[in-house]
């Protein structure tokens, strides 16, 4: 009965999601077959399973040519944070989008105590497939150790999503509800800054796997002693019993804590989705229409902590870019950390998008066009990677000057990348609408922005001020298909 109440959310929050679609909602017959296509919890659970599946080959060489097996644990092991980061990330968005909907508002009624669980198991649900990640290049480490190190090495990939699910439900249930007070937004943006910031830890240990991985024999003694630490953990493998009661005791910890926080989700959970609402004092907006909305998406974000990590996860992924241009110093370092900073800005679509939540049913009372629309959250998508960029390039000029030649591509390729995203996004629809954020059309975006990104880069190697004309040119078309 509980897994009905899951696939009934699933279908619910799928129907929801299409409602605000105009496209969609004006077509019956066009609805129907979108929702019995995008409604079946168990097809998007085999459709995301096999993608995840194809794309895990790429990490099977990594393991598998290693030529000490040792070596390809470490390096296993450092692929085991992509499900916990991917968790983490799901989590802490859809948490607060799935809430913000209503899903839940017919069981607050109801006579049921530990109601959090729906919402936990409805997002770890869809999470779970990305652990098949893992799937290749476990095998790969079953070659080289043996078949119960590569099922070990699976197991310690679905313990590492669920501690990123947990850290995702920890997030909205500390931060998750909006806080008043004169300096609430900042309180939040700190917030969000101490959760990346924790988060970048994970980028610290890889550095440390890897340069273990190439230091194993003389450092094997230091490493094995500091093994029970997550992922440095999943390198256990090669001794079975050791790697089977560390699970178990990541097991004992993460279940108590995840059992903790689902107990405490239900007070969350009535709370985000009363009607109640504290009045504010009413201003009017002197700004355009765009920049109006692109301020409110911020206002927005800067009162919940999840949907402001999702804004300031492009900035987490940059990081280990950031790191190599600041050892290199060097113009070719600065560029390669401005195409990475534009080329990820795409991944924050899922959190733009998703700060409106049911205020689409709003948006759309308003006399607001759909080119408006875009033009705002062109805006709010944009911001953040490109002040990243031109801080970290102004930065990084002050040990050499000559990096200031990347600084127009900071301020207008992350611009570029932006609004090829929506573009892919909102690609056929002609009103303010809510598209479906599904894996074939985030790949094609990161696609089009690897084009964007590798041409830049290329022109740039022949002479370096003629990528500026192509990059202004990929924003001006894209403005003036925002305008027209």
């Amino acid at each position: 009965m509980e897994w009905r109440i899951i696939t009934t959310l699933y279908r619910e929050m799928t129907y929801k999601r299409l409602k605000a679609n105009p496209q969609f909602s004006a077509d019956w017959n066009k609805f129907m077959k979108a929702f019995k296509r995008g409604g079946s919890l168990k097809r998007a659970l085999l459709t995301q399973s096999a993608l995840f599946t194809v794309l895990g080959l790429i990490l099977f060489p990594g393991v598998y040519s290693v030529e000490n097996p040792a070596g390809s644990a470490v390096i296993y092991a450092s692929y085991c944070l992509v499900p916990l980061i991917m968790a983490l990330y799901r989590t802490a968005v859809n948490a607060q989008y799935a809430v913000s909907l209503g899903l839940f508002e017919p069981l607050i009624s109801l006579p049921i105590r530990v109601g959090g669980k729906y919402l936990s198991v409805l997002l770890l649900a869809t999470e779970l497939p990305a652990a098949l990640f893992l799937l290749a290049p476990a095998v790969g480490l079953a070659m080289k150790l043996g078949a119960t190190a590569g099922i070990l090495g699976l197991a310690w990939g679905l313990v590492g999503t669920l501690i990123g699910h947990t850290i995702g439900l920890l997030i909205y249930d500390r931060f998750g509800k909006a806080s008043g007070g004169r300096f609430a937004g900042l309180k939040t943006a700190f917030k969000a800054v101490g959760i990346i910031a924790v988060m970048s830890l994970f980028y610290g240990l890889n550095y440390l796997q890897r340069y273990v991985s190439s230091h194993y024999e003389v450092l094997r003694g230091i490493f094995e002693r500091y093994s029970v630490a997550y992922p440095f953990s999943v390198v256990t493998v090669e001794k079975p019993l050791l790697s089977l009661a560390l699970l178990a005791l990541y097991g004992l910890v993460v279940g108590a804590v995840y059992i903790s926080t689902v107990r405490r989700l239900w007070n969350r959970i009535s709370e985000g989705t009363s009607t109640e609402r504290q009045a504010g004092k009413a201003r009017i907006s002197l700004h355009s229409p765009p920049v109006a909305l692109a301020l409110k998406d911020f206002r927005i974000a800067s009162r919940n902590t999840s949907l402001l990590t999702g804004l300031l996860m492009p900035v987490f992924v940059i990081i280990p870019s950031f790191i190599g241009a600041l050892k290199s110093g060097s113009e070719v370092g600065v560029l390669g950390f401005v195409l990475a900073v534009a080329w990820v800005s795409s991944i924050a679509v899922d959190a733009v998008l998703k700060i409106d939540g049911r205020a689409f049913e709003v948006l759309h009372s308003l006399p607001l066009s759909l080119k408006t629309f875009l033009r705002g959250k062109l805006i709010t998508m944009s911001t953040i990677p490109t002040t990243a960029g031109l801080l970290a390039v102004l930065g990084l000029s002050l040990g050499n000057p000559g990096v200031l030649k990347a600084l127009p591509l900071a301020l207008l390729l992350p611009v570029a990348t932006a609004g090829t995203t929506l573009t892919v996004f909102y690609w056929g629809t002609h009103e303010v609408a809510l598209p479906e954020t599904t894996w074939k059309k985030m790949l094609l975006a990161l696609a089009a922005n690897g084009v964007i990104a590798g041409v830049t880069g290329g022109l740039w190697y022949l002479k370096w001020f003629l990528s500026l004309p192509f990059v202004l040119l990929v924003d001006a078309l894209l403005l003036w298909h925002f305008s027209r």
